[in-house]
């Protein structure tokens, strides 16, 4: 534990000495310099892209001490005049070819209030699934979030990364006096089936976020997955077996605040795999201490079954609830280039209690 430390205020002290470009708070979370490119009249090209790297210290899965490299995307977008547009992004660090393509739209734009788009991309479900990696303040992203979100965790469901087949509208309305929109909406049918995957049934996954803007930095939103999945392993629970179809519900509710000094954001999720009640919420906050350096906390919790007492779950091979605390720094060399690191102890009802620490690098462009 001590050379984790060590390694990590080493890597902090060099890259606070570093002679760079100054950077206002909001920027660093908002936006890149991506490369553009004219190709021909009314078509452009513009690329972007982010790499993420980690070294971690943890006891989960046996004694872990290495470096990893998370992901590094490739995003490519296509403007062909003032309506069209075409995205491609892809993950090229992966070892396994049906997890490269992440996203592949066609997006058609009547005005700011109506876009279509067609393709695979992410669901529009919970604020902390929909926001690229490089601004969120937790490394791995919540527990809860991954869960019911489809990303990892949930083992009839598979880890699907968030992303599905389908078609969605979208789009933003009112626009107030400080130029901020009041209303964002997505409305999508997706296969359910999951990242670069056939539909597995005959059914479609319905689902939608309403986000409210009262103020520019003040947003509400809620957002629901109406579907059927096939399972793709048994429940632990007995209730749903390999090869079945099963109803698949979730419901999120969140507020997201941000000023000079603090952001904060928080949400609450409720989920059913047939009959199976699951719960989670989470709560994170971000301390502008320095320009560049911000001080990072959030609290992780979820139930996979609300159902069970604790006796019942403590009988079974697998943990059901979970309580994770995340406590971090994170320092902005440039936009969203960033190195953080992070402790992250977890409590768990069954098995041993989880400990990492994970210091990430990230460049994006």
């Amino acid at each position: 534990m001590k050379n984790i430390i060590y390694s990590t205020v080493l890597c902090l002290l060099c890259a606070i000495s570093l002679p760079l470009r100054a950077a206002l708070p909001d920027s660093v979370k908002v936006s890149t310099d991506p490369l553009g490119i004219s190709v021909a009249d009314k078509l452009s090209l513009v690329l972007n892209g982010y790499a993420q790297s980690v070294y971690q210290t943890s006891n989960i899965d046996g004694d872990v001490n290495d470096f990893q490299i998370q992901r590094v995307m490739l995003i490519g977008n296509a403007m062909v005049g003032k309506h069209l547009r075409a995205m491609v992004m892809l993950d090229v660090a992966t070892s396994r070819a049906d997890r490269r393509l992440h996203e592949y739209f066609l997006e058609w734009s009547a005005c700011d209030a109506l876009q279509v788009r067609v393709g695979q991309f992410k669901q529009p479900f919970m604020l902390e699934n929909i926001y690229i990696p490089t601004i969120l303040g937790v490394v791995n992203m919540t527990e809860g979030t991954r869960y019911m979100s489809g990303i990892a965790g949930d083992v009839l469901q598979g880890n699907m990364v968030g992303r599905d087949v389908g078609a969605m509208i979208t789009g933003r309305a009112f626009r107030m006096k400080d130029h901020h929109h009041l209303l964002n909406y997505s409305l999508g049918v997706f296969n359910g089936a999951g990242l670069n995957q056939r539909d597995n049934n005959s059914a479609k996954d319905l689902i939608g976020m309403l986000q409210v803007f009262p103020y520019k930095n003040w947003q509400l939103t809620s957002s629901f997955i109406w579907g059927h999945g096939h399972a793709l392993a048994n429940s632990p629970y007995g209730d749903v077996m390999m090869g079945e179809n099963y109803r698949r519900l979730r419901w999120s509710a969140g507020t997201e605040w941000k000023n000079k000094y603090f952001d904060l954001r928080s949400e609450f999720t409720l989920g059913w795999n047939r009959d199976v009640k699951s719960r989670a919420f989470y709560v994170e906050g971000w301390w502008h201490a320095l320009p560049k350096l911000d001080v990072v906390l959030n609290y992780d919790y979820l139930c996979r079954n609300t159902a069970l007492t604790k006796a019942e779950r403590q009988l079974l091979p697998v943990h059901t609830m979970s309580h994770n605390t995340t406590v971090g720094l994170q320092y902005w060399l440039w936009r969203q280039c960033r190195i953080a690191t992070q402790f992250v102890y977890g409590k768990r009802d069954v098995g041993i209690d989880t400990r990492q620490w994970i210091t990430q690098f990230q460049f994006a462009f």
